[in-house]
């Protein structure tokens, strides 16, 4: 993969996993909370709001390309400075894609499945559940992004050393010393 290639899906993937990591942080301190304190009326008003759309319609995609990427990246990387970087985000990924797995089909149906409204007992344990296996989930996309970010940094380094600006605001290529 050329390195200005590589560059670019890096630092697209690394927009994609801190997007995804301040979506979760901001459910975490914003929205989840009140999950907590009277879940059955609270999750009632959520059923009620999402009746046409869904946050997941907004992270799923996301969260897929982001994660896919990381994968991209660590199978395509030829370069040896980056091998450590790319290997440790794309193992971080793993983990985070089966934590996220199982949030989504085992925590998600019990907040916001076909028949969460009808056990109200549930609800209370389904979003502590949520809130603390989302903590994991927030530090798991933060390192995953910490190490990509790691990556892009190096690539960057390396490939803006080579260009420089010309006078129309473009860069050219340097010439190698």
């Amino acid at each position: 993969m050329r390195s200005s290639l590589q560059l670019k899906l890096t630092l697209t993937a690394v927009l994609g996993m801190t997007s995804w990591l301040f979506g979760n942080l901001y459910e975490a301190v914003v929205i989840s909370p009140n999950w907590v304190r009277d879940s059955p009326a609270q999750l009632a008003r959520l059923h009620g709001f999402f009746t046409v759309t869904s946050a997941t319609l907004y992270f799923v995609p996301l969260v897929m390309i982001a994660l896919v990427l990381v994968w991209v990246l660590w199978w395509r990387n030829r370069d040896s400075a980056l091998t450590r970087d790319h290997r440790r985000a794309g193992i971080t990924a793993v983990a985070l894609a089966a934590l996220n797995a199982y949030i989504v089909s085992m925590v998600l149906p019990k907040l916001f499945g076909a028949d969460a409204l009808a056990h109200p007992g549930d609800l209370n344990a389904a979003a502590w559940q949520w809130n603390i296996l989302n903590v994991f989930r927030m530090l798991l996309t933060a390192t995953t992004a910490y190490f990509l970010f790691s990556a892009f940094r190096k690539l960057d380094r390396r490939i803006g050393g080579r260009r420089r600006p010309d006078e129309t605001g473009g860069s050219q290529e340097s010439p190698q010393h």
